[in-house]
């Protein structure tokens, strides 16, 4: 019998989304028992136990990461792994994705406000390293001035890096996928933070579906992402942009076939 372990994400690296991420887990683990597998949940402070086989986690923490590799080091396989999960702090994937011929739009790692870029307003400023775990974490900024008090509350916590990234007028997109043969994408109508007000009312301009998930794969497999959700911006033109990529996302709109497949990648070994 396989023994699986499960780790939920911390509060903090969830906002406004605690529930939903436990529901997937949850679901994850009612069909794991299905198949036969002993599920055990573990606390983000608590050790890998011995004889587990796999380890299907949503954990950021640095502590638990440091962990998971270690249970990697063993033999144990994480979904995802550790590496892919660090990967996915969001300076580390906008150079990847870069990298990788995944247009974005433009953008800049700055270090203060001297920095800032005078073509490319209206633009977002974003917490460079990590994840957002506030809505202050990525603020529109119309004009400089707006640029440079977003800078200033971000220092006021103590974050010395950010990213200037020009603002992308169009549809918002957000897709997720499993390994090689899931991929889903919709329209959404708000999000975690509420960011997609400045992007107004969806045009639902036309795209190629296909290119979309072409980037998106080939983005996950750039970080090593076998569990993954992200947004994407569709101009007029019906160009896409990536703009977020995230580990093990919990995809509350299609639960129960993401719980399938992602038990599927685990039980089978799929890709």
């Amino acid at each position: 019998m396989i023994r699986v372990a499960t780790i939920a994400r911390n509060p903090l690296d969830s906002p406004n989304m605690t529930a939903n991420d436990a529901a997937i887990l949850g679901q994850i683990g009612v069909l794991l028992k299905k198949r036969g597998a002993e599920v055990v949940q573990i606390k983000e402070n608590e050790d890998i136990p011995q004889g587990i086989g796999v380890v299907c986690t949503m954990s950021r923490t640095a502590s638990m990461l440091q962990r998971l590799k270690d249970a990697e080091a063993r033999g144990t396989r994480v979904i995802n792994p550790t590496i892919a999960v660090e990967r996915c702090s969001r300076r580390l994937f906008m150079e990847i994705l870069s990298n990788s011929g995944i247009p974005q739009p433009k953008y800049k790692v700055i270090e203060n406000s001297d920095e800032l870029l005078d073509d490319c307003f209206p633009c977002w400023i974003k917490k460079a390293d990590g994840w957002s775990n506030y809505k202050e974490d990525v603020t529109f900024a119309h004009t400089k001035d707006e640029a440079i008090a977003a800078i200033r509350q971000l220092e006021s916590r103590g974050i010395s890096l950010f990213i200037q990234m020009q603002h992308c007028q169009g549809d918002i997109i957000k897709f997720y996928g499993i390994g090689k043969h899931f991929f889903h994408y919709c329209r959404p109508t708000t999000g975690k933070f509420g960011h997609e007000e400045f992007n107004g009312t969806q045009k639902n301009y036309t795209f190629d579906a296909e290119k979309l998930r072409k980037h998106a794969q080939t983005a996950a497999k750039a970080i090593g992402l076998a569990i993954y959700g992200g947004d994407a911006i569709i101009t007029p033109e019906g160009d896409i942009f990536t703009i977020d990529l995230n580990d093990f996302p919990s995809f509350t709109a299609i639960r129960e076939e993401a719980a399938e497949m992602i038990v599927k990648l685990i039980m089978d070994k799929t890709e």
